[in-house]
């Protein structure tokens, strides 16, 4: 089982879209099993499952139109202090676990959550609140990851654009990553209307789904190749999938 979290110390970055778009993605075209924790206060998946989801899988399935099974992967809430518990007793039924925490860093719950992760991805912006952020936060993971390698423990981080621009302040927050030392993906996810209409039923890999939310044919290439990075970076191999 490969746990992957999704973090930043800044809200409203991007956190909940990339889980969904890798998620629904993973479990729906890549045929793994996923499951998504959504430890954050905030409860954004969960709501959008239970808002935006699931009073359309209440009316098929009282129409006895509903395809089991109703989501392509399962979801739950969790509090920061018990997601390894939790975890601890599933480990064999999941392939990928994508935990969504709040933005705070600061607590011990938090850095507990992160150390115990394979992977932290992390939504980088570009103005100059966000870079400010982001840095910080991805050189606390810079530390949890060379005290990690003393350990002999499995652990990296990325930074990844969730809502890319093409602006000129994005080239140079690549750069100055880069010039850190700090890693981040090659793939990214525009900043597209399609991406802010979240469901937890659907993959951005499925045709039909792409077209009631009016996504073109550019946007699967682009969640293909962050999934595809993603699966590479993390080590997901053909022999984890189900």
């Amino acid at each position: 089982m490969k746990i992957i979290c999704v973090a930043n110390q800044k809200g409203g970055i991007g956190k909940s879209t990339l889980i969904t778009v890798l998620a629904g993605a993973l479990a729906a075209d890549y045929c793994y099993r996923v499951l998504v924790v959504d430890a954050d206060s905030q409860q954004t998946l969960a709501g959008v499952r239970l808002t935006n989801d699931q009073p359309s899988v209440e009316l098929e399935r009282e129409a006895g139109t509903l395809a089991e099974p109703a989501f392509p992967y399962a979801l739950e809430s969790v509090g920061m202090g018990q997601v390894y518990d939790r975890l601890d007793e599933i480990s064999d039924d999941y392939d990928v676990v994508f935990i969504d925490v709040p933005g705070r860093s600061d607590d011990t719950a938090m850095i507990d959550v992160l150390s115990g992760a394979n992977v932290v991805l992390v939504p980088v912006g570009a103005s100059d609140a966000e870079r400010l952020a982001t840095i910080s936060f991805m050189q606390l993971l810079q530390e949890i990851s060379r005290l990690s390698r003393e350990q002999g423990l499995d652990f990296q981080f990325f930074g990844v654009h969730s809502h890319r621009t093409n602006l000129k302040e994005e080239k140079d927050m690549d750069e100055f990553t880069d010039a850190l030392g700090l890693p981040r993906l090659q793939a990214s996810l525009r900043q597209l209307g399609c991406y802010k209409r979240l469901s937890t039923r659907y993959s951005y890999l499925n045709p039909a789904y792409r077209r009631a939310v009016g996504a073109d044919a550019s946007v699967e290439a682009e969640v293909r190749a962050l999934c595809d990075e993603l699966i590479a970076r993390a080590g997901l191999t053909a022999e984890l999938v189900s």
